[in-house]
Order: structure tokens, then sequence, then C-alpha cells
């Protein structure tokens, strides 16, 4: 696990900062090794954030709540699922700091 952070509570925070990738297609890379962390652990819930990814006039970081059951129904996969939240936490360029 290079590119994400574990922090362990009651439910494990995976934390990344996209602002260290050479380009955005790294979000494939942090997915896959969130994919991994997720079937290695078994928790039923896993907070996902960017510390690069700031909204609202507090400048704070959102904080993604996943159920490992509840990601995309019959025709999703879990890959497809963290991938796109991956990529939802990518900030555009307008609204990085």
């Amino acid at each position: 696990m290079e590119k994400i952070d574990v922090t362990f509570m009651d439910i494990p925070l995976i934390t990344f900062d996209s602002d260290k990738w050479k380009d955005d297609d790294e979000h494939e890379i942090v997915a896959d090794e969130i994919v991994e962390f997720i079937k290695e652990h078994e928790y039923d819930n896993y907070l996902i954030q960017n510390k690069s990814y700031f909204f609202g006039d507090t400048n704070s970081n959102p904080i993604i709540k996943i159920n490992r059951n509840d990601y995309g129904g019959l025709s999703g996969s879990l890959k497809l699922f963290i991938d796109d939240i991956v990529y939802d936490l990518i900030p555009e360029d307008d609204e990085q700091e």
C-alpha cells in the first residue's frame, strides 16, 4: 500500500492525496489499493477521504462512508464503485488551492 494511508478507529479511515499524483490516471491505482484493503479487512463500513480536495468556506475535506455490501447492485462491482468514488474525490483544476 503505497498511495493510501489507513487510520483504524471504529471505522477505518482510508485517505489519499491526489496532489502527489503525476496525473489523474493514478486514481485507478488508488482504487485498486482500496479494493485490496477492503477485501483483506472484514469491516462493515469504511471511510474514504482525499486530503487535497476541499469544499465550503471552512475548506473541509469530504469523507465518503461506504458499506462493503452496498455497491452497485447486481450489475455493479466493488472495483467500479470504489473507482467512481476516488475519481469523484479528485478536485477540478479550478477547485484546487
